[in-house]
Parts: C-alpha cells; sequence; structure tokens
C-alpha cells in the first residue's frame, strides 16, 4: 500500500509523462512549463529509484522512508550543484580523504544556503512536511506535554521530535530550555 508521499509522486509522475507528451506535440519543449514538467519527472523517477537502496520495493515504504530518500536527493543535488556553479573545484578537494571532502562539501552546502537551489530542489523540498514555527511546538507541548513525568525538561525532547518530524532539534531544544 502506497503510503502519502509516494502516492503523491506516482501521480505526479505520470501527469508529468502526459505534459510532456503534450509539449512535445505542440513543439513547446524550451517553455517553462514544459521545463517545469521534465523536471518533476525528474524528480519522481529518482525518488521511486531510490527505494532499492534502503531494501523496501515503493509500495512498501513509509512516509518517512520516502522523507529521507527525499533529503537523501535534495543534498546530492546541493552537492551536484555545487560543482556545477563553481563553489568546489577539483583543486579544492584534490589530496583530501574521504571524511574531509565529506566535511568540506557539508560545510560548503551550509554556507552556500538557498544559492544551491535548482527547479529540482525546489520540487523535492515541496514533498517535505512543512517545518513548525516556534509558536506551534510551544503551543503543541503546552497542551500535551506533562513534564511531571520527566525528570528533566530534555527527556521531553523525544515526543516532541516525534511529533514535529523534520524540525531543527536546535530549536526544540533551545525551546525546553526557555520553558
Amino acid at each position: 500500500m502506497d503510503t502519502l508521499i509516494m502516492l503523491q509522486l506516482k501521480v505526479a509522475l505520470q501527469l508529468a509523462m502526459k505534459e510532456e507528451v503534450s509539449f512535445r506535440k505542440e513543439g513547446l519543449l524550451t517553455s517553462t512549463a514544459c521545463e517545469y514538467s521534465i523536471a518533476q519527472k525528474t524528480v519522481s523517477r529518482a525518488i521511486i529509484s531510490m527505494c532499492p537502496e534502503i531494501g523496501k520495493k515503493p509500495g512498501d515504504v513509509t512516509n518517512d522512508d520516502t522523507i529521507k530518500l527525499l533529503k537523501k536527493y535534495i543534498n546530492q543535488e546541493k552537492e551536484r550543484n555545487l560543482y556545477q556553479f563553481g563553489y568546489l573545484k577539483e583543486a579544492d578537494i584534490e589530496g583530501k580523504s574521504g571524511p574531509e571532502v565529506k566535511k568540506l562539501v557539508a560545510d560548503t552546502i551550509r554556507d552556500c544556503g538557498d544559492s544551491l537551489t535548482s527547479t529540482v530542489i525546489e520540487i523535492a523540498q515541496g514533498y517535505l512536511p512543512k517545518q513548525a514555527t516556534e509558536d506551534e511546538i510551544v503551543k503543541w507541548i503546552s497542551e500535551n506535554i506533562d513534564f511531571t513525568k520527566f525528570k528533566n525538561k530534555m527527556q521531553a525532547m523525544g515526543p516532541i521530535m516525534k511529533q514535529f518530524k523534520g524540525s531543527n532539534g536546535n530549536v526544540v531544544k533551545s525551546i525546553l530550555l526557555n520553558l
């Protein structure tokens, strides 16, 4: 049984393929709408084809599995953009060990921020759960967490992070410290 995100990806893939055929028939391959359809098709196919990496068929993945695959795909695309946009060059990584290169890539991605985006990254990010605001997290904590059941506030982090998947752990930690 397909999960919601995987189902959305499959439906989007079918629609993008139909749109691309239509654009080809009309000779509109260079249009922005056609480029978007091709990007959507690329993202959907990539995520679906990544399922065997986690030992599952596309119909057997959970939303959590799909979110992990989306995050991995986004990171791979950002890394590709580092080289494509010239933020990193071969000389920058020459002579470095694997872990050193990995750290350099992660640091450069963090430093570049949103400048590494592309249509495929934006499409893939659209499938990820939206980040909760601090106010939403604080409100949920006040309504759902009984701190008397924990030895200290930080032990409440598990249920909060489970509720707000994809939220920044440092944000949740600072909220708990300020309560």
